[in-house]
């Protein structure tokens, strides 16, 4: 029984030991604000004192692409909307193309013309229409 007992602690010890290691922050000491020293001024060297700014997405405005009986670009790969890059969401099509949506309410596909639903895209009929022709 013994045995046993060491076989299924030794897993749980190498773990623990492990994770022992996941807290290191790169050797800054704390400091207890209780003791009454302050803890100090983060200097320029210190990674972790400015914070690093994302890049903003590239793309054209959602809402200069998706403009019904517009054209939809034919090289497409997304739009920004609120600041963020809108991936392009859609199908592949028999015929070569992906039919592309976008906000449950335009469709297209790259160099197409884009159509606009008058509702919720499944329940549209020349949404629907589109799909059947695009097979599969």
């Amino acid at each position: 029984m013994t045995r046993l007992r060491t076989a299924l602690l030794a897993p749980l010890v190498l773990t623990g030991a492990l994770l022992a290691g996941c807290g290191d922050d790169g050797g800054t000491t704390a400091t207890d604000p209780a003791a009454g020293s302050e803890a100090p001024a983060p200097t320029s060297s210190d990674s972790s004192a400015t914070p690093s700014a994302s890049p903003a997405p590239e793309g054209p405005d959602c809402a200069s692409v998706w403009v019904t009986g517009e054209t939809m670009p034919g090289g497409y790969r997304g739009c920004v909307e609120d600041g963020r890059l809108v991936k392009p969401d859609g199908r592949y099509c028999e015929f070569g193309k992906p039919l592309i949506t976008f906000d449950d309410r335009w469709w297209s596909v790259p160099g197409g013309r884009i159509g606009e639903a008058e509702g919720p895209l499944r329940r549209d009929r020349a949404y629907r229409d589109a799909l059947r022709s695009c097979g599969g």
